[in-house]
């Protein structure tokens, strides 16, 4: 393994990591039921984490990535996403059915726009397809955005992202359409069509405590004031905030080390 003060010294120098770590990450997270819901879920969880760091092949806490045609401004991520269930103890959505834990998963081309110095600018145009735990297709979700990273001191990253999220008519019609047999007098029949869901902004900050330990927050506001379905009546909220923060444990780290640079 690795000894604590040679990652260290890497990460100082923004040059070599090891090739992989293995590690616990405990956090803690505040947000809607539902993208439109205004009951929120309050939570928290420990996850493991497994980070490899190839020549062109990587995966760190949430993709997948390998290098394109060698080309060093592009490369490919397998973009992954999830969504809560939600019982119909929801006031919004009561006397329907209830919706299921899903699973997003698919590919996201990513583009090096400008990097110079301490900031990297990444152009980023995912596609996913969303199942639920019955094994229902959902439909599909695809949500470009523009992330600037910008490291402020060698322990201090900060990310800012804003993008737009466009959903499929299946994935529309799962979420905020009203048959006729739930219409009551306070929910109309509603249903649903393709295109634009919302407009985001996120903020996210890491913060490397110590030689293994990492503190991570991340807030995100979402408007849906724009989106074909926000005259939806199961969007009882046009403003969607999320908040989470945690710790990440790197517990076991390779003897080898790995060529990088300080932003992706």
């Amino acid at each position: 393994m690795c000894t604590s003060a040679t990652i260290a010294h890497a990460e100082r120098r923004g040059s070599a990591l090891p090739t992989w770590e293995l590690g616990l990450a405990l956090g803690a997270a505040s947000l809607p039921q539902y993208m439109g819901s205004d009951e929120r879920y309050n939570f928290a969880a420990p996850l493991p984490y497994f980070i490899y760091r190839g020549d062109r092949i990587s995966m760190d806490r949430g993709s997948l990535r390998a290098a394109l045609f060698n080309i060093k401004q592009l490369s490919l991520d397998l973009s992954l996403g999830g969504g809560l269930p939600v019982r119909n103890s929801n006031r919004a959505r009561a006397g329907m059915p209830g919706l299921k834990f899903n699973l997003q998963a698919g590919p996201r081309l990513n583009w090096k726009v400008y990097h110079h110095g301490e900031s990297t600018l990444n152009l980023r145009l995912p596609v996913r397809g969303v199942l639920d735990t019955s094994g229902s297709f959902l439909g599909w979700l695809s949500e470009p955005d523009i992330q600037l990273h910008y490291r402020a001191t060698p322990a201090l990253k900060l990310e800012f992202t804003a993008g737009l999220l466009f959903a499929s008519k299946k994935y529309h019609a799962t979420f905020y359409d009203v048959a006729p047999a739930f219409v009551t007098p306070a929910r109309p029949a509603y249903q649903s069509g393709a295109g634009l869901h919302s407009a985001s902004i996120t903020a996210r900050v890491r913060y490397q405590y110590s030689d293994n330990i990492t503190l991570f927050s991340a807030l995100r506001y979402r408007n849906l004031t724009p989106g074909t379905i926000s005259r939806s009546p199961l969007v009882k909220s046009h403003h969607y905030l999320s908040m989470t923060v945690g710790m990440a444990w790197s517990i076991f780290q390779s003897e080898t080390v790995s060529r990088i640079t300080n932003n992706r």
